[in-house]
């Protein structure tokens, strides 16, 4: 990251880069080895990234004089600054290691992806000049980082359940059916794997344009890095609770219940923002803007898909009685689009939100 040693802010965000990372190593040893001390560092380390990240952000925001949500670079950071918030206040009460450095993992990559978009601010377009960029952009991140929080607790939960099948004997009641099995494998191997591959795909993308050509060795070292870094952390995770799943899991990681319990309380939260900053504020900020509330952009679309796909999830927990797997693999599916409505859209669709992929 070349901008990191011109500014004060550029150093703020490098500074949280490493403490997000030292964050998740620190977890993932101390949950490994059952040291308290370690734990407590590394949550420190989490609070001081995030801290640094916030202040970085402040910065930006009195530099340019409008906050800091109006481009891919400016969402990027601050939706990984929301996400490390969210989860240390779900913890603060309740510690949990494995998840904290999981959005630990998430805050890195977020921020190493942003350092591959231009980093200068702009003056906003007509379109974002308004209050109610504050309100929408805003509230909608909050619920966005409520649920990259609650995908961190599904792709545990899967694991979880990945781990006790290849432990049980049948004594199990609880065990998963052949499907779960195959789902939850699936998921567990699918998503690193399909990540670190896309972005191998966009670094060679990036190779080819002379703009972006220099930045491979970002998107190599903050993205697919840590990448590869948290997935050899789960392959020896696997190794190490192979036939032994017992005491070993129940010391790492909660019981399903209490996983699923976090994921319905992260999305219990981040639904009601979400559908209030991102539908409602935004068919409000469209009408001033556009003179509609709404018009079928394909941003709207897809905002409209994620609340949907979140709508189910609540559905079917709360009247079907859906518990386990299934809500977890309808989590994991909701984030995935969540990302997509953020990121793909700007990307890779053109429309009225088409400034936002600056």
């Amino acid at each position: 990251m070349n901008s990191f040693a011109t500014s004060p802010e550029s150093m703020l965000f490098a500074l949280a880069l490493f403490a997000y990372l030292f964050s998740f190593v620190a977890h993932v040893v101390a949950a490994g080895l059952g040291r308290e001390n370690l734990y407590r560092f590394a949550r420190l380390a989490s609070w001081g990234g995030a801290t640094a990240g916030t202040i970085a952000l402040g910065l930006r925001w009195q530099a340019s004089g409008h906050p800091p949500l109006s481009n891919m670079y400016e969402s990027l950071v601050t939706l990984a600054t929301f996400t490390v918030w969210i989860t240390l206040a779900f913890t603060r009460s309740t510690p949990f290691g494995i998840v904290e450095g999981g959005t630990a993992v998430i805050a890195v990559l977020m921020t190493g992806i942003a350092s591959l978009f231009p980093q200068e601010s702009s003056p906003l377009v007509p379109a974002l000049q308004s209050y109610w960029l504050h309100v929408h952009v805003a509230v909608a991140f909050l619920g966005e980082s409520c649920f990259a929080l609650a995908f961190a607790l599904s792709y545990l939960y899967c694991f979880r359940r990945l781990v006790t099948e290849s432990g049980t004997t049948g004594e199990n009641a609880n065990a998963p059916t052949a499907l779960e099995r195959q789902v939850c494998a699936f998921l567990v191997w699918g998503v690193p794997l399909g990540f670190i591959g896309s972005m191998c795909l966009l670094m060679m993308r990036m190779n080819e344009n002379p703009e972006t050509g220099g930045k491979w060795h970002t998107m190599l070292a903050w993205v697919i890095g840590p990448a590869i870094l948290a997935s050899v952390a789960l392959v020896v995770g696997m190794y190490l609770l192979r036939g032994s799943v017992g005491k070993t899991t129940e010391r790492i990681l909660p019981s399903e219940e209490r996983l699923d319990e976090f994921i319905y309380r992260a999305i219990a939260l981040g639904y009601p923002l979400y559908t209030v900053g991102a539908i409602i504020f935004g068919m409000v900020w469209a009408n001033k803007a556009w003179g509609r509330y709404w018009g079928w952009d394909p941003k709207e679309t897809w905002a409209l898909i994620t609340f949907l796909v979140y709508s189910i999830y609540l559905h079917v927990r709360l009247t079907k009685g859906w518990r386990g797997t299934w809500t977890a693999v309808l989590s994991l599916v909701g984030f995935l689009v969540t990302l997509f409505t953020l990121f793909g859209v700007n990307l890779l669709l053109s429309g009225l939100h088409s400034y936002a992929a600056r």
